[in-house]
């Protein structure tokens, strides 16, 4: 069955959404960052991604396979040099396509992608090459796509916030059920305008345009459930979560508040000295325990917490016997911590691959190794 066909308006923002992602693809530079776009085009790509992620539900159901990334933090170069080893959104004909309708050069008889028709082979193997080899494109051949959930903190710190965002909403409106944003603690008000993000914005454009990213981030969900099985969010668990139909009644736009279950999806901490739930030295929020993460997958008939929110070593770190992840994906962070990326795969027997990156920062060429782990059984006790 042949895919609908796009009326003229879509067309048209179709067309636009494509070369928002091809600039960024092939014609960003540190040096002409802000030569790409004007204040305009990012206001409608914000306005139109806000339309389409407000109408997911505030909590995602998700299927495998899947891949989660972490915090992100305006490091721009390092998401590509990931995705340029563990696989894009988007497969190797549309990325050739990409290339060029942007640099108006032709690699390869291909047609435009549809976003509405799936590939064949979601999970391919994984590419092992950095972003500065030659040929990338050649050694994603056999790859597909991968689908992606990103667990929040993609602005503030790093230098390219806006590109991060940018990107991921771009490609969010063309390929919808590839790619999924939830919302950090940084995609507020009251934490990203003293952090970097807001600077940014005003330095390279204007206010108007930050209150447009602002808009959009108070519309984005707090967390996903993937297979019925694991709870992603950004932050933590919540001692007044009851049950995950409770979310529902909480309406977006929202700005994060400082306390209740909104909070500690965004805030909360795991933390092994304590049993239940303690204040957090963060000021919102609190911490919790492994008694009360057991408690909470039991209450929610849950086996597994993936989250962010935490700095990792190693891209990733265990909790209370591998009951919880945390993932952090901007290595080097902040150019001061020497940590690697992780990316946690999951496929479709709910087997996750833990793959963390160590960046060569010259060249930035990423060097992959991976962990497997099962997730573990229900909590009875």
């Amino acid at each position: 069955m042949s895919a609908p066909k796009l009326t003229d308006s879509q067309k048209k923002v179709r067309g636009f959404v494509n070369r928002i992602i091809g600039k960024l693809m092939f014609k960003w530079k540190h040096t002409t960052s802000m030569e790409l776009f004007c204040a305009a085009e990012l206001a409608e790509l914000c306005i139109r991604a806000r339309e389409l992620i407000w109408a997911e539900p505030i909590c995602l159901k998700l299927e495998t396979p899947i891949c989660v990334m972490g915090d992100l933090h305006g490091q721009f170069d390092d998401l590509l040099g990931m995705w340029d080893s563990n696989g894009w959104p988007l497969t190797e004909k549309e990325r050739n396509w990409f290339m060029e309708k942007t640099l108006k050069t032709k690699r390869m008889p291909c047609t435009e992608p549809k976003s509405s028709q799936p590939d064949s082979n979601p999970n391919g193997p994984k590419s092992s090459g950095g972003r500065d080899e030659k040929p990338v494109l050649k050694e994603v051949k056999d790859l597909g796509y991968k689908r992606y959930l990103f667990l929040g903190d993609y602005v503030d710190r790093g230098m390219y916030s806006m590109e991060v965002v940018i990107l991921l909403i771009a490609i969010k409106m063309a390929y919808p059920d590839r790619l999924y944003m939830l919302r950090g603690n940084h995609e507020s008000r009251s934490v990203n305008c003293h952090y970097g993000f807001y600077r940014e914005v005003t330095r390279r454009y204007d206010a108007k345009l930050y209150e447009y990213f602002s808009d959009l981030f108070n519309v984005f969900p707090f967390c996903a459930i993937i297979e019925d099985t694991i709870m992603c969010m950004h932050g933590g668990i919540s001692e007044k979560l009851m049950n995950l139909s409770q979310l529902a009644l909480y309406k977006r736009p929202v700005e994060i508040p400082d306390m209740g279950v909104l909070a500690d999806l965004t805030w909360a901490d795991p933390d092994p000295t304590v049993k239940r739930y303690a204040p957090s030295s963060r000021g919102a929020s609190s911490v919790f325990g492994s008694q009360a993460l057991r408690e909470f997958l039991k209450r929610l008939n849950l086996r597994l917490v993936i989250r962010a929110h935490q700095v990792v070593e190693d891209g990733y770190e265990f909790f209370d016997n591998r009951r919880l992840i945390t993932v952090f994906s901007a290595p080097n962070y902040c150019g001061q911590n020497d940590n690697s990326a992780g990316i946690l795969c999951i496929d479709q027997s709910l087997k996750i691959s833990i793959v963390v990156y160590r960046p060569m920062v010259r060249d930035r060429k990423f060097f992959g190794k991976e962990k497997r782990t099962k997730i573990p059984a229900k909590v009875n006790e």
